[in-house]
């Protein structure tokens, strides 16, 4: 099939399966090592990444498109899947898929979930720039993260704005880190390019929440992973975080939920 804001993973079955999650490459297992190690006839579905050179648009706009291009295929949403930031995403998605078809709502899995905070927005900058220490001048790495804690204290509640320092700040860390490096200008895009859709992702994701209208998601857990919220219907596998979508036993699991075998 030929969509915009979805990619395909597999395509095994009729009825669809939605994957939120950020689509950029991680150390972890994503949601293609689910699908490929899920034993069942369904069609899984990733969104795809967003553009974070685009004019911000608010979540509900995107839900909107990626749901109107899901249902457009005449296929059934039988599931709809959230990892970690994508939890708060998934849940959006299954509510406006059940406000058009209320007789059927899908199933609500979200692994690992998290909520987005400003304390998330600065942490995932500092990871960023440890991945770059090497490259970076002495001091610059500890000034980078007490400046991201000041400009939190300062804005604790403006997610978008908290992004925008932290983008801007990564992109002139980045243009050093290039003048070392002596890269051209299209390598030191791609230097900052990643992170700069890793906000906008995460920014879209602070819109969401863990909670459903309708019904209850289940929550599955990595070993240690405590869920920012005290859920309703929850279980936690041995097994590590980066680990868990390509786990036997959680793929055996939720085949079981994906076919109904014990539903929750």
């Amino acid at each position: 099939m030929k969509l915009a804001k979805w990619r395909e993973l597999c395509d095994r079955g009729p009825e669809l399966v939605l994957c939120l999650d950020f689509p950029g490459g991680r150390a972890a297992a994503g949601f293609a090592e689910l699908a490929a190690g899920t034993p069942v006839e369904l069609c899984f579905l990733h969104i795809g990444q967003p553009d974070p050179a685009a004019p911000a648009q608010r979540l509900d706009a995107h839900v909107e498109e990626w749901v109107g291009e899901a249902l457009g295929t005449g296929r059934p949403v039988r599931a709809v899947l959230g990892y970690c930031a994508g939890a708060a995403l998934a849940t959006r998605v299954a509510d406006a898929i059940h406000a058009v078809a209320p007789v059927a709502p899908p199933a609500v899995i979200l692994f690992d979930a998290a909520a987005v905070t400003g304390t998330t927005l600065c942490d995932q900058f500092a990871s960023s720039l440890e991945s770059s220490s090497a490259h970076l001048a002495a001091g610059e790495l500890d000034d980078a993260r007490q400046w991201s804690a000041e400009l939190l204290d300062a804005h604790p509640d403006d997610l978008p704005r908290v992004a925008a320092g932290l983008a801007d700040r990564y992109d002139r860390l980045m243009a050093g880190v290039a003048d070392r490096l002596s890269l051209d200008e299209f390598f030191r895009r791609e230097l900052t390019s990643g992170f700069a859709a890793y906000l906008a992702y995460l920014l879209l994701a602070g819109q969401g929440g863990l909670d459903l209208r309708a019904g209850m998601p289940l929550f599955l857990s990595s070993q240690d992973h405590e869920p920012p919220v005290a859920p309703a219907c929850g279980l936690s596998f041995d097994v590590g975080r980066e680990q868990l979508l390509r786990d036997t036993e959680v793929s055996t699991f939720v085949a079981g939920l994906l076919r109904g075998d014990h539903p929750w």
